[in-house]
Parts: structure tokens; C-alpha cells; sequence
């Protein structure tokens, strides 16, 4: 699904593709006996989103940039609950938008620009309270990711788990845990 049709907009130029978003689905299901809820982090189009409505854990929805928050309701329905928030304003606890002991599944850019200490911190924060989070990448190296390096020398562990080719670009799954 081709949804930019400017440069101007954030997002991709193609959408995730459907096997891309079954296999984030089935990567964040192997952890969902472990947590009474999740949250899912850069809702964008909602290709991958779709897979994480109904599922035996909770999951709040996060999305801050206003053209996909429209686009998530005209999808899912305006009832549907999304979270208009910016990512790094979400607290480090078990609150129905906190970061703390949950599955995370983040769809959110982490490489290049979008790498900042605040990032790294969010993360590591995270994953200290209990979480295990599940993040795609275009980039398919741990070691071509500064923020998966930084996460490994301060001990915690990094998988990538799986890649789907047939995505444009193709697509990485990682997790990450608390060591």
C-alpha cells in the first residue's frame, strides 16, 4: 500500500508488508504468557498495528505524529484506543501507557537521526523495569545499530530473531532483554 504521496509527510514511501507484520506478531506472541499487558510503540499505517488488536494481552497503542493518528482511527475505528503522545513522554512504570514490565512491540525508527541518549535511556529503562521489547529494522546488523550496541555493553541482550525480505525494504525483528 503506497500511502505518501509527499515528500513532506512522515512515514514510509511503501508500507510494511502483511508477512512483515505476522512475523512481529509472531515474535511478540512468543513473550505474551510473561506479561499481563503491552504496548505498542509507531502505529503508523497500521499494517503491523493490525496484528496486535486482538490478542490474549492488552495492548495500548501509541502513535505522535497527528496525520497517522487520523489514519489509525479512519482504519480501526475512532473508539479503537490510541495514545497521541510522543514515545519519550511515556512513563517507566505499569501504568496502562507506561514502558514497565510489558511486552513493547516498536515499529518506531531507532537508527541514524532518529538515535538520541534520551532514546538509549527510554530503552534501557525499560527493559531494567521488566520489559522485553520486540523492534523491527530496516538495518538488519546488531552492530549497525548504535543504539542495540550501546544496549549490549551495558549487558543486556539483543537477538535479531528474524528478517523478511519480501518488504520494501527488507525488514529485521530484534529483541531485547534484560540479561
Amino acid at each position: 500500500m503506497v500511502y505518501l504521496t509527499k515528500l513532506k509527510h512522515t512515514g514510509s514511501v511503501i508500507s510494511s508488508s502483511d508477512k512483515f507484520g505476522a512475523k512481529m506478531f509472531e515474535v511478540a506472541a512468543r513473550y505474551f504468557s510473561q506479561y499481563a499487558r503491552g504496548i505498542f510503540i509507531g502505529t503508523g499505517s497500521g499494517v503491523v498495528a493490525q496484528y496486535f488488536m486482538q490478542t490474549p494481552v492488552s495492548f495500548a497503542f501509541v502513535e505522535k505524529h497527528p496525520d497517522f493518528v487520523r489514519q489509525f482511527h479512519a482504519r480501526f475505528g475512532a473508539d479503537t484506543p490510541l495514545l497521541a503522545k510522543d514515545f519519550f513522554t511515556l512513563p517507566i512504570n505499569e501504568s496502562e501507557e507506561g514502558l514497565g514490565n510489558c511486552i513493547m512491540v516498536s515499529c518506531m525508527p531507532v537508527t541514524g537521526m532518529f538515535y538520541s541518549e534520551k532514546l538509549m535511556e527510554q530503552f534501557r529503562d525499560a527493559l531494567n523495569s521488566g520489559s522485553t521489547i520486540v523492534q523491527m529494522s530496516y538495518t538488519p546488523f546488531i552492530k549497525q545499530i548504535r543504539l542495540f550496541e550501546r544496549l549490549q555493553r551495558e549487558g543486556f541482550k539483543i537477538q535479531r530473531v528474524s528478517t523478511v525480505f519480501f518488504n520494501i525494504p527488507p525488514a529485521s525483528v530484534f529483541v531485547l532483554r534484560k540479561a
